[in-house]
């Protein structure tokens, strides 16, 4: 009887990794949101899943792992605009538009919601989740928007002192208190007027304080 093996390669075997990859986070979110991150097990997330926890752990070999996989999935996607514009000739008020929606969008997600919720709630039995989702969250979108601001410093266009005092300072004007009040059920993530209003008032401090006037 011959040995029958399996396809380790090629662009349906990536996308087969990728699908399962995503349906573990997905069940681990849901997962996390309903029982906690403490209250939530492996063997939870594979009984929804289906399949071992070996072919869970090939994937994500802790909860941390996990919960790292969900920040790095929305951090992917803002960083990958922020660095799409580090490196184009868009105007610095457009980029800083483009850069506010993507952000302020991802931070009021009910995915970064529910993260959150469970890091104020597990600090105590889990502290060192906080420090994965930090490092896994903005400090990622920091380091990228500090990126942007470099480039576009070194093009004349803003004079920042302090690049990591800046990027909080545009991230603070977006969000404010709002991902707190979202995560707390005290606010609906905003709609989509709220988000142009909510940006556009952001870019115009920002340019304000650090851009320069030709």
């Amino acid at each position: 009887m011959g040995v029958k093996t399996e396809m380790t390669s090629g662009p349906a075997t990536e996308a087969v990794t990728a699908d399962r990859r995503d349906r573990f986070l997905d069940v681990a979110l849901a997962l996390f949101s309903e029982h906690g991150f403490v209250g939530t097990t492996t063997d939870m997330i594979v009984a929804e899943v289906g399949g071992s926890k070996a072919t869970l752990y090939r994937y994500f070999p802790s909860k941390d792992a996990l919960m790292a996989g969900l920040l790095d999935r929305l951090s992917e996607s803002v960083g990958g605009e922020i660095a799409e514009l580090t490196g184009s000739d868009e105007p610095l008020d457009e980029a800083l538009t483009k850069i506010g929606r993507v952000t302020l969008v991802g931070v009021v997600s009910p995915m970064v919601a529910t993260v959150l919720r469970l890091c104020l709630g597990e600090y105590g039995r889990f502290p060192e989740l906080s420090r994965v989702v930090w490092e896994h969250g903005p400090a990622v979108t920091y380091a990228n928007f500090r990126s942007f601001l470099e480039e576009r410093e070194r093009r004349g266009e803003v004079r920042v002192e302090d690049t990591q005092l800046a990027a909080e300072q545009f991230i603070a004007g977006l969000v404010g208190h709002l991902q707190f009040k979202v995560a707390m059920g005290m606010a609906e993530a905003p709609d989509e007027a709220e988000v142009e209003r909510r940006v556009a008032s952001a870019v115009a401090t920002f340019l304000a304080r650090y851009g320069v006037r030709h």
